[in-house]
């Protein structure tokens, strides 16, 4: 008998103990921690509704325990005998004019004493201050993690949003597939996004630091797991963090880069840093998006987040795992081991068999690839990669054999196949130059090839879409582009 009740008034002072921890304002998604004007105001309207909806309470109750206490029936015993008298019931009326009068105008104003304050606060959180120079975000939802656009700035990013402090923050809501909820517990309130609508919001961030932020709304197997991380900097940080997004990296040939172009590059964009990258980054992701949506069991490409300077990061996976070497590496091994139902798994030609089909030594040549991802000058990359001083001191004995290096190299074994029939995700190289031949009205079929690998989207072969092959090939040297042609040639 001892042992229940300590049984239960333990987990009754569980209970209660639990209750009064998740009113903390020290855990990092509370609600009670006040980071900006506009959370500040949703706290106020908060605090207001609580203590008018608990004087309320007390009252009611009060009144109720009152009339229970004072005027409970009661009986009266009759004197040498067992019988009872019972109370005299009160008198019965029906209606009273002043009390109706009274009940109805004092919760009339106790709707107003909050309809106005609250109307108040969804203007007011609606548009940031006049004059006040906002930073423009877009925040786009995906299943199952945020893509974070700066239209003035042309950058887009993934999963981190960084703002300056003490400046208001424009958002713009969308949603590419399903409706989710933008949150960001300690600086604002939720604010849904919809397929087909348009919200939006703002917010402002008063002290450096890192903020946890949540999809609000349910959304699918992985909604537990759409997180995100605002950075909040002094605005000469936040200038310097806009300066190295259009920085490119310092250049590298890796094994890791070839391997990426070939079983990544289809869904995760790298070069986001160049000029027009960005506008050409939304027409991307909205193809993608197309293509698996129109035909989600063969589609060999879906929407998923950019990568561009990934090695500056600070979480993997929307908010799973930290950024390091080993989790990335396990990521990129299985991502289902880190988070069940990704797209990646399930869209990407590498991942058909249930993990990545790479050998260990390719996994890690992707993840210390994108670890080097860092803008030039930012600092120095924790990966370990080949330079490109020592790859060029390799001696090629013909153009053909350095033309098969960088075939591999450059990620084009990955899409394009070097037999006749068949067909990986671009067209086959077998026979290119002989097909090339009358392609294209003024072009040779050299010059026909060497402007697909440049420019490829001014020439898409009937069949094939857009947008698939990366436009980052211009940035090869005259005498590699050669080299490819050459080994091209060799293919029949």
């Amino acid at each position: 008998m001892i042992t229940k009740r300590l049984l239960k008034y333990f987990s009754l002072s569980s209970l209660l103990l639990l209750f009064i921890s998740s009113c903390s304002p020290h855990h990092e998604q509370s609600t009670f921690a006040n980071a900006g004007p506009v959370a500040q105001a949703q706290s106020e309207l908060f605090y207001l509704m609580f203590w008018i909806a608990g004087i309320i309470f007390v009252l009611v109750q009060g009144a109720l325990i009152f009339a229970l206490l004072n005027f409970r029936r009661k009986e009266y015993p009759i004197p040498g005998s067992d019988f009872k008298l019972p109370d005299i019931p009160p008198k019965q009326v029906h209606g009273n004019t002043k009390l109706e009068i009274l009940w109805t105008i004092i919760p009339a104003l106790i709707l107003v004493a909050i309809a106005v304050p609250t109307v108040q606060t969804i203007y007011s959180t609606y548009e940031p201050p006049e004059n006040s120079d906002p930073l423009e975000i877009v925040a786009m939802g995906h299943q199952w993690w945020w893509e974070f656009r700066y239209p003035d700035e042309g950058i887009v990013t993934a999963n981190e949003l960084r703002v300056p402090t003490n400046r208001p923050v424009k958002v713009t809501l969308q949603s590419q597939d399903v409706i989710h909820s933008f949150w960001i517990p300690q600086v604002a309130g939720k604010k849904d996004t919809v397929p087909g609508n348009t919200n939006q919001m703002w917010f402002q961030v008063d002290k450096p630091g890192n903020y946890s932020g949540q999809c609000g709304e349910f959304c699918g197997i992985a909604h537990a797991r759409m997180r995100f991380r605002v950075i909040a900097e002094e605005e000469a940080d936040f200038n310097v963090w806009l300066n190295a997004m259009k920085t490119p990296p310092k250049t590298v040939a890796s094994e890791g880069y070839g391997l990426f172009l070939a079983h990544c590059s289809m869904c995760h964009s790298i070069d986001s840093y160049s000029d027009g990258s960005y506008e050409r980054e939304i027409t991307v992701q909205d193809e993608r998006w197309a293509d698996w949506y129109d035909n989600q069991e063969e589609s060999a490409r879906v929407s998923a987040p950019n990568l561009t300077h990934l090695g500056i990061r600070t979480m993997l996976a929307a908010g799973e795992k930290d950024m390091t070497r080993e989790n990335l590496i396990a990521w990129i091994k299985n991502p289902s081991d880190i988070k069940q139902g990704t797209r990646m798994q399930s869209v990407a030609n590498v991942y058909k068999a249930g993990a990545a089909n790479l050998k260990e030594h390719e996994v890690e040549a992707i993840a210390d690839y994108l670890l080097s991802q860092i803008p030039d000058g930012w600092g120095s990359a924790a990966a370990s990669t080949e330079s490109l001083e020592e790859a060029e001191a390799m001696v090629w004995n013909t153009p053909e054999e350095h033309g098969e290096y960088l075939f591999g190299n450059q990620g084009c074994s990955g899409c394009h196949s070097l037999n006749e029939d068949e067909v990986i995700v671009g067209p086959s190289m077998y026979g290119l130059i002989d097909r090339s031949a009358s392609n294209t009205e003024g072009l040779s079929a050299e010059e026909y090839v060497y402007q697909s690998i440049t420019y490829p989207n001014e020439y898409i072969v009937d069949g094939y879409a857009a947008n698939v092959m990366p436009q980052i090939f211009i940035n090869l040297g005259e005498e590699e582009l050669n080299a490819l042609i050459s080994y091209l040639k060799t293919i029949k």
